[in-house]
């Protein structure tokens, strides 16, 4: 009667077991960047579960600007309770690497092609700490009507510094008080800004000795580029002559302004029609553009592994990233090479030929991006189009700042 009993009981638990579905594995993913991001990364993540039966994705919208995300991050991953995979600021890769809060994706990726730029920013030491997602690039914007008005060409770019000197002259309209209504450029607004300056000048922002990285805002070259910037900002005589970046070349009160590729969209939809290319450098100097985008990482002290790098690897995809990127949700581009050069090819080339030509180029940004460029070099920079800092002691003054923030991170 027992063994009978038992018996009953062991087939019971067998029947039980085969009918109750296992528990699907969840991997937990952070999501910066607002919910346009998020509705692009559920693409993704449907694509994965549908692709791996028995894994589901939580995806977790974070509150805030990039640098609280991070910060937030960071306290997670000391707390030993980190998403299995995260958004991830791509400029914050190696400052993160560096202190051993990622888990290395280099064996993860292999076999997949990625922007230059984006390389570089996710590596430390000779491995990759993060996979690239999505990236951008900087170009020359030309409003169409304006360049006619004054019997310029939209498709050509300047030559030079000095002939772009001379269109912006071309352009300029000023009211009876003296005020602006119009202006041709305002070189310190946009989203190139002073970094993509002292690159423009020949300059650097950092220097790399092992892994060691060290900071150079004091290049004679950096100070050459805030010197053109300031002779910019006397011919206007005021530091907002008129409402600049890619909106003003959007409405009309700038002729040209230097701008990003994830600009395109916004200007496109203003109804404005405009044309692409390169912004000049003068002898020395070289093409100023610069990359940057944000990343998919897999923080230090995850639980599993094995399972978050094949989620991280999935995100980096060429199928997976030109899926994304041509859904409804899709905005920016893919920082696979390989889905960028495909969906490249879809894209307007009158608008997006001349910034496409431009990748194999694009400067990564340095570590400490957000305190380097956000925090100190702009504010420098505008410092000197007001005249309240010379070029020498507004880099000067950034230079004191940035040497111990990267000492602290890469040490002496």
């Amino acid at each position: 009667m027992v063994r009978t009993i038992g018996w009953m009981l062991s087939c019971f638990v067998l029947v039980l077991c085969l009918t109750i579905p296992a528990m699907a594995e969840t991997l937990t993913v952070w999501v910066g960047d607002g919910t346009v991001r998020l509705a692009e990364y559920q693409v993704v993540a449907d694509l994965f579960e549908k692709q791996n039966p028995g894994l589901k994705v939580d995806l977790q919208l974070q509150s805030g600007s990039q640098a609280q995300i991070m910060d937030k991050l960071m306290l997670a991953i000391a707390a030993g309770a980190p998403p299995d995979v995260t958004w991830f600021e791509g400029s914050a890769v190696i400052e993160f690497a560096a202190q051993g809060l990622l888990t290395e994706v280099t064996n993860a990726v292999r076999g997949l092609k990625f922007t230059p730029a984006d390389v570089v920013e996710m590596t430390y030491a000779g491995k990759m700490w993060a996979v690239p997602y999505h990236t951008a690039v900087r170009g020359l914007f030309k409003n169409v009507d304006i360049f006619e008005e004054v019997g310029l060409n939209p498709n050509i770019d300047p030559v030079s510094l000095d002939e772009m000197y001379e269109w912006n002259k071309k352009m300029v309209k000023q009211n009876p008080d003296g005020s602006y209504s119009r202006a041709g450029m305002v070189p310190w607004v946009g989203n190139w800004g002073a970094p993509a300056w002292i690159w423009t000048f020949g300059g650097e922002l950092i220097e790399t000795v092992g892994d060691v990285i060290r900071p150079t805002a004091t290049n004679p070259k950096n100070i050459e580029a805030f010197r053109w910037i300031r002779t910019w900002a006397q011919f206007y005589g005021t530091s907002s002559p008129v409402t600049a970046g890619w909106t003003g070349l959007a409405n009309g009160t700038v002729g040209m302004t230097p701008g990003s590729s994830s600009e395109v969209a916004r200007i496109l939809e203003a109804g404005t029609s405009f044309t692409t290319g390169r912004v000049p450098h003068p002898p020395g100097g070289r093409n100023g553009t610069w990359g940057g985008g944000t990343a998919v990482a897999v923080p230090a002290g995850v639980k599993n592994v094995d399972l978050a790098l094949k989620l991280a690897r999935f995100f980096g995809e060429t199928e997976v990233q030109i899926q994304r990127f041509l859904s409804p949700a899709g905005v920016v581009l893919p920082a696979n090479w390989d889905a960028l050069m495909t969906v490249g090819r879809q894209l307007d080339q009158r608008l997006w030929g001349p910034l496409l030509d431009q990748f194999p180029e694009a400067r990564p940004r340095t570590p400490l991006w957000i305190e380097y460029y956000v925090n100190q070099l702009n504010p420098a920079m505008n410092a000197v189009v007001n005249g309240s800092k010379t070029p020498e002691k507004a880099l000067e003054d950034v230079q004191l700042v940035m040497q111990e923030r990267f000492a602290d991170i890469f040490g002496k």
